[in-house]
């Protein structure tokens, strides 16, 4: 039986490159290397369900112009997944789009030119059915992809389409919404959002012909509601540290099933982890700080990407040494250390001496003598003011073409 569809969110291919491990010799950023493993894992997952459809809301790609290795990785899946008898929908994404206006092409275009079978990209509006099951696919739209003047205009084109797929679906089906929009009041965290003043917000009342509801295109995975369901899948992966507390999910889904129609299962994505520590005014070492702070902590670092944020609470307080901090964290288990960063809080320098303040009213010269006595030591002082003194002489000289 093939009567199960497996719904996967944004995949984003070559998301997060900055915080993997560099690519060396003919390897790859580790942070890809993630991601394939987590395609792979849905198509196992496919496999030992006897899945016949895995359906992507789109993204494939996190730059518009993907690069030619990450073209190839994602065909050879898709081959995979042809050899294995499993059937893939792609539902166009903002981020698989490439345009002027209204015109657009794609870079799933040369998928689509490869013709390969079983493997299909929705660019407009369509509805397939797999069992019992309805799948309505909705690629990605905003303002500029209607000729319309405004938001609400385009819209009520978008419900207007929905409504018509809807009606040609036989009652005793199973409705599910799949696409790649953002919902009213949802919560974006990185840069799903391309252009906020062309984006079309869908309202829940817009959707209440489906009985589920699954988009893409915000990342993190928000139940907007219980019934009938409405949700964002959310992305595959974890790719920035904006989304260290969130977990990733696909939804298996019983075409042929009359209650209890799908489940989410989480997906066994690599942990992101950021250490904020911040190191008191009296401390005498300041690594030995962190370090034991890292023991505190309750975290897991085992196979984690890690970043460390280290603040210093005094000017007078010692650097820390991150090489021993980067090989305490590698000791722990922890995958890359992606950045180990050190901020210092300053002494706050009166503006006036002596009711004197430095600005553009001032003698030069006694502007120079001021700056001198707050900002530099004594024993250098007298060569300062001297040299200044010179340097602005020659300035002046230089104004009036004398020199």
């Amino acid at each position: 039986m093939h009567d199960k569809a497996i719904i996967v969110g944004d995949l984003h291919l070559g998301a997060g490159m900055a915080i993997g491990r560099v690519a060396i010799g003919g390897t790859l950023n580790s942070r890809v290397g993630d991601q394939i493993k987590l395609l792979d894992y849905v198509l196992d997952r496919a496999i030992e369900l006897c899945a016949g459809h895995i359906i992507l809301t789109g993204d494939i790609w996190h730059d518009t112009k993907p690069h030619p290795s990450l073209i190839a990785i994602f065909i050879g899946w898709l081959k995979k997944c042809q050899v294995n008898c499993v059937n893939v929908e792609i539902v166009l994404g903002n981020h698989d789009m490439l345009r002027s206006g209204s015109n657009f092409i794609s870079s799933l275009d040369i998928i689509e030119e490869m013709d390969l079978s079983g493997v299909n990209i929705y660019k407009n509006i369509n509805t397939i059915f797999i069992g019992r099951t309805a799948f309505t696919l909705l690629p990605f739209r905003d303002r500029k992809c209607f000729s319309v003047e405004s938001n609400a205009e385009a819209l009520e084109v978008v419900r207007n389409n929905l409504c018509y797929e809807l009606s040609g679906i036989p009652l005793t089906y199973n409705k599910v919404l799949i696409g790649h929009m953002a919902i009213e009041n949802s919560i974006p965290i990185g840069d799903e959002i391309d252009d906020v003043t062309n984006e079309l917000f869908c309202s829940l009342d817009m959707l209440k012909g489906f009985d589920f509801s699954f988009l893409g295109h915000i990342h993190n995975h928000q139940i907007m509601q219980k019934s009938p369901y409405i949700s964002h899948i959310g992305s595959i992966d974890i790719s920035n540290f904006g989304e260290t507390k969130q977990s990733k999910y696909i939804a298996i889904f019983d075409c042929n099933a009359y209650e209890n129609q799908f489940v989410t299962e989480e997906l066994p994505t690599r942990p992101l982890r950021k250490l904020s520590i911040t190191i008191p005014k009296d401390t005498e070492d300041s690594t030995a700080y962190v370090l034991s702070e890292i023991d505190k902590s309750k975290d897991n670092y085992n196979q984690a990407i890690i970043k460390v944020e280290i603040s210093l609470e005094s000017p007078e307080l010692k650097s820390v040494n991150k090489s021993q901090i980067e090989k305490y964290l590698t000791q722990q288990g922890a995958f890359n250390i992606s950045s180990i960063s050190e901020s210092k809080k300053v002494k706050i320098i009166k503006k006036g001496i002596n009711g004197k303040a430095i600005d553009t009213k001032m003698d030069v010269t006694e502007a120079i003598k001021t700056y001198a006595e707050r900002h530099v030591e004594e024993s250098m002082r007298a060569d300062y003011i001297q040299e200044s003194i010179e340097i602005y002489n020659e300035f002046k000289l230089e104004g009036k073409g004398l020199n």
